[in-house]
């Protein structure tokens, strides 16, 4: 049974200044709550959302809440790193930055920020470095609550969009930062663990966006990539340190190879082409052939057209080629054969709609294509029919 439950007191944080809410658990005497969000609604009430897992729960019950502590260190880890991130932001690019929105969650952050020309990246990694060496200082982070006008006079920043009491809360990290904030945090900045820069852009008008991981979540990127570079290393029967190198060297391998191959390939077909043509029949006095090479592609086809033609001025030609369901046909002749009256574009229309397709071109080369395969010999023998209706 989902539902919302409300406490007189609670240790939940509700979702607030972009730190997620907090899951856990709510047990009672007769049943058990699992919470997986926590709001604050405008009376200032806190809303714990989630449902029944066992039991039942009643009004007036003495509850044991119990927050998720792994989750919440996380989240602590990640709001702790957005303040050094802010800090950072504004050494590198300058006083003008201010916070325009952010999420913080489980050992994930985003950070969105006023800024108006694209970060280099040179900018992106002096704010990296920035940060991570915050980190390994080892800052303490010290939380407390003051008069606001004190905590100005302390040059504490306010965050976007947050509205003030006369009292507030500022969480200070070295001196390093010092923000006003209500959110949960380390007591030392080296327990943000390893800090990464997963993405940033623009995400409106003079606002740009950072996308960084912290903690846990970078450990197991890392690890993850590690694990990739070992295999891709070891697939290339190398080190992860010349990996580089040996990919460049199989790519010109496989180049060279892909071009020698197309060589071969193109030798080959015109091996066959010479085969045709000392297998053409005369038609009065013509060399007509036609021949069918499945897996061929349209150029491939030329290319032979093209060599039975330069060949043999007196060629007549029709090839074929299926590819799955589609035939591919080409006719080629020859200038003696164009000047008998025989046009590659005529022939070649005939021949595909017997097959019911379409086909055209020059008088010396035209292609066209069908699709009834049954019909591709009964397309080819109307070959020399044509050029003797022709010659007539």
């Amino acid at each position: 049974v989902e539902g919302i439950l409300v406490l007189d007191q609670t240790p939940f944080y509700a979702e607030m200044g972009g730190q997620v809410g907090d899951q856990g658990t709510i047990q009672g005497p007769n049943g058990t709550f699992a919470v997986t969000d926590v709001q604050k609604n405008k009376g200032g009430k806190f809303m714990h959302s989630g449902k029944v897992v066992s039991g039942t729960l009643s009004v007036g019950e003495t509850v044991t809440a119990s927050i998720d502590a792994d989750r919440r260190k996380a989240i602590m880890r990640a709001h702790s790193a957005t303040h050094l991130l802010d800090a950072a932001l504004k050494k590198v690019l300058g006083d003008h930055v201010h916070q325009a929105g952010s999420l913080v969650e489980p050992d994930r952050l985003r950070f969105d920020f006023t800024h108006f020309e694209a970060i280099t990246p040179e900018q992106l990694a002096q704010i990296d470095k920035l940060v991570n060496d915050a980190i390994l200082e080892g800052y303490p982070v010290v939380t407390e609550v003051l008069p606001i006008e004190e905590a100005k006079k302390k040059g504490a920043v306010a965050m976007f969009g947050e509205k003030y009491g006369d009292i507030v809360r500022v969480v200070e990290m070295g001196d390093f930062s010092m923000e006003f904030c209500g959110g949960t945090h380390l007591d030392n900045t080296a327990k943000a663990g390893p800090f990464r820069i997963k993405s940033e852009g623009s995400v409106a008008s003079g606002v740009r966006r950072i996308e960084a991981t912290v903690g846990q979540l970078s450990l197991d990127t890392m690890n993850k990539n590690q694990e990739m570079l070992f295999h891709a290393a070891q697939v290339l029967k190398t080190t992860p340190g010349e990996l580089a190198a040996k990919a460049e060297q199989q790519v010109a391998e496989m180049k060279e190879l892909r071009h020698e191959l197309e060589k071969f390939k193109s030798e080959a077909s015109l091996g066959e082409a010479r085969q045709f043509l000392t297998a053409a029949k005369d038609v009065g006095g013509l060399k007509v052939l036609t021949a069918i090479r499945n897996g061929m592609d349209a150029n491939a086809l030329r290319q032979m057209g093209d060599f039975l033609r330069d060949k043999a001025p007196d060629v007549v030609a029709v090839l074929a080629s299926a590819n799955g369901e589609k035939i591919t046909f080409l006719a080629v002749c020859g200038p003696e054969a164009v000047k008998h009256g025989i046009k590659a574009g005529e022939l070649v229309k005939s021949v595909c709609a017997v097959c019911g397709g379409k086909g055209g071109g020059k008088p010396d080369s035209a292609m066209g294509g069908g699709s009834d395969l049954l019909k591709l010999d009964d397309a080819l023998a109307i070959v020399d029919d044509f050029v003797a209706e022709k010659l007539k």
